[in-house]
């Protein structure tokens, strides 16, 4: 089975679980995935990394229980229950905010004390709650709960050759016995938490393409509530509308997340909401919205942090990705919103918190979530510059070798823009590995945890390509690349994802060590620039800039902005004097406009002509279309004069991934490349 490419330049992926075609764009890791594999084999021939045999597959696990082991709807005795539930609200604090602890504590309570009262929608939701508490369970070690979390994920005592899966259990009790579906046909609120827990779970077992179609049937169900407007809040009590403000909050947190990992259309459109239904909601001090702790206030926030990072990664989707085409100004404007997005970062989800002295777990993990979004924001907004680079200095590379070399400009504007752009890719990556590497040390690292997987795979990718094309001097890169492969590691023991990625890194890694000599990709005249961040500067000093280049022939060090912070309006936590503030992402050069008003990229250029592909637009911006990206890799001549005998490798499509012959099962015609409409990634 094969994936193919499309003619927008998505693909289509085999499913492992029953071998249909899944679409993927290129905002998706496995999509870079492919397009790297052609870069790699087009300069250092075929590896182990580009023939992976496994590499048109898209994993979809699938879980079998016993044939004697049926779903029956017992609950498990009340400390196993307590530990799940804690351990459920521990390591979704963050992303997810689907019910009000206090309140599903006390259901909890009242379920135990009288069972036979309880209904049958709390019961759904309970046995997802136990579900995804137990295959996203991170203990203390020694702690009474990891002795229950590890009770429950050793082998059944009547079954001593069968490994039971209980968390499967829970979720098919909650399917089962009661599904959402029948709420999803009424569009009840409770069936929304519930598909909302369904996905989740799916995610977390690496069924991804069931969890964005519950995902889906949530958000429709929200919006036939009328969750995305604000004026049908005002029917329900203040705690009933906190509730369903952060479950739509929540809706829109996953759908970005889904999206951008997928490649798939965003379902939530900002347009459609009111003004403020994304909004974090003050809460006041009331007898009906009493003062929550310090944790459960910093979880709120995180959650804010959260939707305002997916508001950056669903612009960056709509505009770069949907519409095929990168824009250097583009750009820059959602690099604004990034640096207002770090000056109102709260002190309290500064990354350091998670680098230093040991904190409340559910604190720490809201923490990293917030913070790996947030580099994964601007690794995708960056991404596309890097992987430009590496086509411009591909395309000199043939000129040098063809005799009509050109040497690059130090003034050329154009080169560094990108610089800064593709830069800020390698460092947001660095970062990655850092922050997940610090939660695997501090031991709250769950082993299965989707976000954390996925963010560290797409980080591990990106500096394994800059490892091949040496276009950046990574003095951490072996440390990052290590540690990327001991986080999967350490997450594949219970994660089917976890275990297909970390050997496509190690692939990747070993592609590296064994290429050629000759095998680079350079561009001539320009000189490397160092790679600032690495993880014992970042642990000894924070607060320092994320972006902070070394030298390049040129005095450059880019400074963040130094204006003082945002004054800080969340109630109960107020801003120190002298807050420590959250790091800047984007470095301040990138910022500066030209009196024009954006910083031009070609003017002052006379030792070398447009880079292939680019277009000037009108006050010097500069654009690329994806296309240019996909195309010239292992393939026949084309615009770029790349002569086949350069490179007489394995023969691609004419859109550039290799088109074995497609499946017939699903009627699909073998020469022609099926692929969706314009406006898919």
């Amino acid at each position: 089975m094969a994936s193919a490419q499309t003619r927008f330049g998505g693909m289509f992926m085999v499913s492992q679980l029953d071998f249909i075609l899944e679409y993927v764009g290129e905002s998706a890791s496995l999509s870079y995935l492919q397009l790297i594999r052609m870069i790699v084999s087009s300069v250092a021939g075929d590896s182990a990394f580009t023939q992976d045999t496994a590499r048109h597959n898209i994993v979809e696990n699938t879980i079998q229980l016993p044939q004697d082991i049926k779903p029956t709807g017992v609950l498990p005795n009340r400390k196993t229950a307590d530990v799940l539930v804690e351990s459920f609200f521990i390591n979704t604090s963050g992303f997810i905010e689907v019910f009000r602890k206090e309140e599903f504590l006390q259901n909890v309570q009242e379920c135990y004390n009288d069972p036979l009262r309880i209904t049958q929608k709390d019961l759904c939701k309970l046995n997802l709650v136990f579900a995804i508490g137990l295959v996203i369970a991170c203990p203390l070690p020694g702690t009474e709960a990891a002795a229950v979390i590890q009770n429950l994920h050793s082998e059944s005592a009547n079954l001593p050759s069968v490994s039971t899966n209980h968390a499967e259990l829970f979720y098919r009790n909650a399917r089962d016995l009661y599904g959402p579906a029948t709420g999803f046909e009424d569009a009840d609120f409770w069936s929304v938490q519930a598909l909302i827990l369904m996905s989740l779970y799916s995610l977390a077992v690496s069924k991804r393409n069931a969890s964005y179609i519950y995902i889906g049937m949530a958000i429709h169900s929200a919006k036939a509530l009328g969750l995305h407007r604000e004026e049908t809040m005002e029917v329900f009590p203040v705690p009933e509308q906190q509730l369903r403000r952060n479950v739509w909050r929540t809706l829109f947190v996953f759908d970005r997340f889904l999206a951008a990992s997928l490649g798939r259309p965003i379902t939530i459109s900002e347009g459609d909401c009111s003004e403020h239904a994304l909004d974090f909601e003050r809460e006041a001090t009331t007898d009906e919205s009493p003062m929550r702790n310090d944790t459960g206030v910093t979880n709120s926030m995180a959650l804010d942090a959260a939707v305002r990072s997916s508001m950056l990664i669903g612009t960056t989707l709509r505009k770069f990705y949907s519409r095929r085409k990168i824009s250097t100004l583009v750009g820059q404007e959602i690099t604004d919103r990034l640096q207002v997005w770090e000056r109102e970062m709260h002190q309290s989800l500064h990354c350091r918190r998670i680098l230093g002295s040991p904190i409340d777990q559910a604190e720490a993990v809201a923490v990293l979530h917030v913070n790996l979004l947030h580099c994964h924001s601007v690794l995708l907004l960056t991404r596309p510059f890097f992987l430009f680079l590496i086509k411009w200095g591909y395309k000199l590379g043939y000129d040098d070798l063809t005799g009509n070399s050109q040497k690059l400009s130090s003034a050329d504007q154009r080169l560094e823009r990108l610089e800064r752009f593709s830069q800020a890719s390698i460092e947001a990556a660095q970062r990655t590995i850092i922050l997940a590497q610090a939660a695997l040390d501090a031991e709250y690292l769950p082993r299965c945890n989707p976000f954390v997987i996925y963010f560290v795979f797409a980080a591990a990718l990106v500096i394994l390509s800059n490892e091949f094309t040496s276009l950046y001097h990574n003095p951490d890169a072996n440390n990052s690349i290590n540690s990327s492969i001991r986080i999967l590691e350490y997450c594949e023991q219970r994660d089917a994802q976890a275990k297909r990625v970390k050997y496509i890194i190690q692939k990747f890694h070993e592609a590296n060590q064994e290429r050629p000599s000759r095998a680079n990709i350079s561009l001539p005249g320009r000189k490397i620039p160092t790679i600032a961040t690495n993880s014992q500067t970042f642990r000894r000093d924070p607060t320092s800039h994320f972006f902070h280049h070394a030298k390049t022939g040129r005095q450059d060090v880019y400074m963040g902005d130094l204006s003082p912070t945002k004054e800080r309006t969340a109630v109960h936590v107020p801003a120190a004097h002298s807050e420590p503030r959250m790091l800047p992402m984007m470095p301040q050069a990138m910022q500066q406009p030209s009196p024009e008003g954006s910083v031009s990229l070609s003017s002052g250029i006379a030792a070398v002509s447009m880079a292939p592909g680019m277009e000037g637009l009108a006050g010097g911006d500069s654009e690329f279309d994806f296309d240019i990206l996909m195309q010239g890799w292992n393939a026949p001549a084309n615009s770029l004069g790349i002569h086949p005998s350069l490179h007489p490798a394995e023969t691609f499509g004419s859109y550039g991934l290799h088109q074995p012959p497609m499946p017939q099962s699903n009627g699909l015609h073998p020469h022609v490349a099926p692929y969706p409409p314009s406006d898919y990634r």
